[in-house]
């Protein structure tokens, strides 16, 4: 959308594969771009070299976000703007579907096996992914029950098991963060505002979307962070 609307749009990720699904996409559409295999903590480009910044839903997944966040503003150039999405600790998924749900039917899961864990533990197979992303595969419960096995009690711990949930129990990291949160990590930038959205209920039932807009500003799962540098 970017390139569309007539940015220098260069693009970065961890991964060549993402790299290289871009350049096919930005080919089939005609457009030009630059992609380039980076590391969000450690961007190579020279100080002041963007005039915005976009994530949406990546940065969350990095070991430390704040060094990240520090990169964008330092390739930032003065009075260019950030537009960064983080997951949304004060919010429904969170506290209700993650740490409560999903923790209640791991727990179930455990609690199920009692009584054969060391047998289990012996069986289980170390360091194999399974490729299993999401929640909607069956196979979630088992993956979360033999993450259990490896790593114990711990694991269920709020500040281990947020990591584990929205994007799959094989998923490293995952970390959800407040609106204080989001304005000690942008303490560098000027004019930070936030703004929380997705409350998707119409997935699940037919209610108006009047009403999932209301909710998605008090309890939604994405935090939008706009910062001028």
């Amino acid at each position: 959308m970017f390139a569309l609307n007539g940015a220098h749009y260069t693009g970065v990720d961890l991964t060549e594969a993402a790299l290289e699904a871009s350049r096919k996409h930005f080919a089939v559409m005609g457009l030009t771009g630059t992609f380039q295999k980076e590391n969000a903590e450690r961007l190579s480009f020279p100080d002041a070299s963007f005039d915005w910044i976009f994530s949406h839903g990546v940065l969350h997944h990095t070991p430390d976000t704040q060094a990240a966040i520090n990169e964008v503003y330092r390739v930032l150039k003065p009075d260019g703007c950030a537009t960064i999405m983080l997951y949304h600790k004060h919010s429904f998924n969170y506290f209700v579907r993650i740490m409560g749900y999903m923790r209640l039917r791991v727990l179930l899961k455990i609690v199920s096996r009692a009584g054969h864990w060391n047998r289990d533990r012996e069986k289980a197979s170390t360091g194999s992914l399974r490729g299993v992303r999401g929640n909607r595969d069956r196979r979630v419960w088992d993956i979360h029950y033999q993450n259990f096995l490896g790593r114990g009690w711990s694991y269920l711990w709020a500040r281990n098991f947020v990591h584990h949930c929205t994007d799959g129990p094989e998923c490293p990291v995952a970390y959800a963060f407040t609106k204080a949160d989001a304005q000690r990590l942008f303490s560098r930038f000027r004019d930070v505002q936030t703004t929380v959205a997705h409350f998707p209920l119409r997935r699940y039932h037919k209610i108006p979307f009047g009403v999932e807009k209301i909710l998605a500003r008090k309890m939604g799962w994405y935090l939008f962070i706009f910062a001028r540098k």
